[in-house]
């Protein structure tokens, strides 16, 4: 508010937690909606997510901002890899990195497991709608063998594979992150 005082919460910040929680909505809504229709995740969407974030977090104090600062190191820590072995998108790490500056280091975990979760639901759906469940089945195991041995049997496939089944992973990071950040209560985790 405009009283000169220092804004220590989402609530003292004039929005409260249900404002906090429409705008991650609507930015996971937008992230959504765009891969579904380009397969693409733009950079200007995934910066005023992590903006957004960071910014709500700072009106809260040193240590919510903290907190999203470590969501989003997190998330790159964990998906750059991925994104290395061709396993995810660019844009699905961005996104990730702005969902941990959003829910912070723990919160960014669960909305992990969730988006995982959502992912291969998804996958299952798009390997039945194409009649091509048995084959991906058969390839996600081939692919669990060639980790699991460190390359030694099995073969890994990567989003370049030629016939490989793929999904707007953007729609299971929105969903599942905000499943997270509903069962988690929002803003209750920061």
């Amino acid at each position: 508010m405009a009283t000169g005082r220092r804004c220590v919460s989402p609530d003292v910040c004039g929005g409260g937690p249900a404002v906090v929680t429409l705008v991650f909505c609507g930015l996971m809504l937008a992230a959504l909606s765009w891969d579904v229709a380009t397969r693409r995740i733009p950079n200007v969407l995934v910066f005023m997510t992590l903006g957004a974030g960071l910014a709500l977090r700072a009106g809260a104090g040193w240590p919510a901002l903290a907190a999203g600062l470590l969501g989003a190191g997190l998330a790159l820590l964990i998906t750059v890899p991925l994104f290395a072995l061709r396993a995810v998108g660019g844009g699905d790490v961005k996104l990730l990195g702005a969902v941990g500056a959003f829910m912070g280091p723990m919160g960014f975990l669960f909305a992990l497991v969730a988006t995982a979760l959502v992912g291969g639901v998804l996958g299952l759906g798009s390997a039945i709608r194409k009649g091509v469940l048995l084959p991906v089945l058969l390839d996600t195991k081939d692919l669990a063998v060639h980790g699991l041995t460190l390359g030694k049997a099995g073969a890994r496939s990567t989003l370049d594979t030629p016939g490989a089944i793929t999904i707007p992973y953007g729609a299971a990071i929105a969903i599942g992150s905000v499943a997270a950040w509903l069962l988690l209560g929002g803003t209750a985790t920061w």
